[in-house]
């Protein structure tokens, strides 16, 4: 049976261990979340939400729509394949129906082209429209695209 010196060491070194652990990793039991603003789209996609603005002016354009506003399936396995996906625009009409969903690709794209496939295969199953641009088009190509 421990003696009661034995049982004091112990705990002592047990404080002397925890204040180390706070010592050596000050943020480790406080977790105090910091969020930070970002913006929302970059100045590449401003470029396109301001044409498309001015190409459809009797339009709503969204920017960054959750998959989850677009589509949903009946498995919940499914869901979690879109579920934190975000598609760059979403161009609707009068009474708020969608008309396209517009991506735009930029250089951090290459190499992706697969995963874009993908995305862009789960949306158009849902019978959307989707237009993929590497460059900001012109008003009237983006208006041709949509006839």
């Amino acid at each position: 049976m421990p003696h009661l010196s034995q049982i004091i060491f112990f705990v002592i070194g047990c404080f002397a261990s925890f204040a180390l652990i706070c010592l050596l990793f000050p943020n480790l039991f406080n977790r105090k979340e910091n969020f930070y603003p970002k913006p929302v789209i970059t100045n590449f996609e401003s470029r396109l939400f301001k044409r498309l603005n001015e190409a459809f002016p009797h339009h709503y354009v969204l920017a960054q729509v959750a998959f989850s506003a677009l589509i949903t399936h009946d498995q919940m396995k499914m869901r979690n394949r879109f579920n934190r996906k975000v598609t760059d625009f979403v161009l609707l009409d009068q009474k708020y129906n969608v008309v396209a969903i517009i991506e735009l690709d930029d250089p951090s794209h290459i190499g992706k082209e697969k995963e874009d496939a993908e995305r862009d295969a789960m949306l158009i199953a849902a019978g959307y429209l989707v237009l993929r641009y590497t460059e900001i088009p012109t008003i009237r190509q983006l208006q041709r695209d949509l006839k």
